[in-house]
């Protein structure tokens, strides 16, 4: 049977009628104050002045968006993989103006490819390609150097007067950079970018660009993650020596607004920095105190009323639901970390093991609630060999839980949950975290008799010599954005 031809029996092209259907190239009926098609269409109808239609012809201006910054294959899978995955690892206020942002400025459009890229190498690869020079990693090296390098020209350009770059790119460059050198393993040049990200908020602050594209608070909930990182890993190693760092509090007091994740971020920082404040005073030889002290007096307080908000009602809009985003809001590891911040604001975090001992319930329940996140997130994500986070995790608690609970079965459950779990939760790495506990316990065993004025330096120390001994500097560790 042949195929009957379409006859065209009409035209909708018109070359009189109101502006709106000429742009729309559409038929209008000519019905004036607002043609038919207007109406129907709540748009605002206009007509041209015929004596100036008569002595010009009409433009129609059709605007074109700009072509994305992923325009090889490779690019564009990477990105579709940032888009899918890396996103929600992020808070929404956060990822979105710098996705939109992305399209305008090259560090960013280059660092959202390498992260996309290096994070499909880390969770879905072999474990031979991480930290090798497989296609994929190579890509994504590439991706970051084309970053860096930008970053470094604008940074240049900006120290000689000539500010091209807002202050909002440069601090995001640097979480990009952090979050790129954790996936692949280089802990050393995570630091880097972290203190280096940590000195210049402190010196944007006052600036009035910072906050233009990321709403400040946003920013610093950021940073605060950054620094509670270095802190929890460093801790010990700061407390001893730490000419580079500026060791103020991040964080500023919660507010309402603020959801669950990020009031209890933001107290864990005045947590750490109170842990630290007491590590540095027994390096030096001083009291600790009874026990920690923090900046504000109403950490404990405000510690309670969040605690107390989320165990009511899990599921209001401040707090998190099991199946929600990524980025800290998985109810389980808030419950892991509601236990152990009350743990640290009422011990002696940096005495002798024995005065963790009436905390040993509760590390049985880190545990036990550990366990059942690792379980339900491998059921979720059959396919996903390896998992990378930012925000809250489970790694920090287990190694705090192998080291100082006195229960050997409870110790010995967080020791084989990090040899398995396969996670990297900002700079903190399972496998490495397994080494550092290892190391601890058995550098602490040698202390036991010791008096206790004694055993809180020494075991200060050890802890100290334990992540110098699996943290290496990385050879290839970035230079400090000045």
């Amino acid at each position: 049977m042949s195929k009957v031809k379409n006859i065209r029996i009409g035209s909708t092209k018109v070359r009189s009628g109101c502006l709106v259907c000429k742009s729309r190239r559409i038929k209008c009926d000519e019905t004036k104050p607002t043609c038919r098609n207007c109406t129907r269409s709540k748009r605002n109808c206009a007509y041209s002045n015929p004596s100036q239609d008569a002595r010009s012809n009409l433009r129609i201006v059709v605007y074109t968006p700009r072509a994305s910054f992923a325009t090889t294959g490779a690019e564009k899978h990477s990105l579709d993989f940032f888009l899918a995955q890396m996103r929600s690892r992020f808070p929404l206020h956060f990822s979105a103006p710098v996705l939109q942002a992305a399209h305008r400025e090259d560090v960013l459009g280059h660092a959202v490819i390498a992260l996309g890229a290096m994070q499909q190498v880390y969770e879905y690869d072999d474990s031979s390609a991480i930290g090798t020079w497989s296609p994929m990693s190579q890509f994504a090296m590439q991706q970051y150097g084309k970053a860096l390098r930008s970053l470094q020209d604008r940074v240049i350009l900006h120290g000689r007067g000539v500010k091209t770059t807002s202050p909002d790119i440069i601090l995001i460059s640097c979480i990009f950079f952090a979050c790129f050198e954790c996936l692949r393993g280089g802990i050393q040049a995570a630091i880097v970018h972290m203190r280096s990200g940590l000195n210049l908020l402190r010196e944007y602050e006052r600036d009035p660009r910072t906050g233009q594209l990321v709403p400040k608070r946003t920013m610093r909930s950021l940073f605060t993650r950054l620094d509670n990182q270095i802190i929890e890993m460093r801790g010990s190693s700061l407390s001893v020596t730490s000419p580079q760092d500026n060791l103020e509090v991040v964080a500023g007091d919660p507010v309402p607004e603020d959801n669950v994740h990020d009031a209890l971020n933001s107290l864990w920082n005045h947590i750490l920095h109170g842990m630290l404040d007491s590590a540095r005073a027994v390096a030096k030889g001083e009291p600790a105190g009874a026990a920690i002290n923090t900046p504000q007096n109403d950490v404990k307080r405000n510690m309670m009323q969040l605690h107390q908000t989320f165990i009511q009602d899990p599921h209001t809009p401040t707090s998190p639901s099991v199946l929600a985003g990524d980025y800290g809001q998985d109810s389980d590891i808030l419950r892991i970390w509601f236990l152990l911040s009350p743990m640290l604001l009422t011990a002696h975090t940096w005495d002798p093991a024995d005065a963790w001992g009436p905390h040993n319930d509760n590390f049985a329940r880190i545990v036990a609630l550990a366990e059942g996140y690792l379980d339900r997130t491998s059921r979720n994500h059959p396919s996903r060999k390896r998992s990378f986070t930012f925000s809250l995790g489970i790694v920090p608690p287990l190694v705090l839980t192998a080291t100082r609970s006195r229960d050997p079965n409870v110790q010995q459950k967080a020791l084989y949950l990090l040899s398995i779990c396969n996670r990297r939760e900002g700079i903190w790495d399972s496998k490495l975290a397994v080494q550092f506990a290892s190391r601890t316990i058995e550098l602490d065993k040698s202390v036991r008799d010791q008096p206790d004025e004694d055993q809180a330096a020494t075991r200060l120390k050890n802890r100290a010599d334990a992540f110098d001994d699996i943290c290496v500097d990385d050879e290839d560790a970035p230079q400090e954005i000045p």
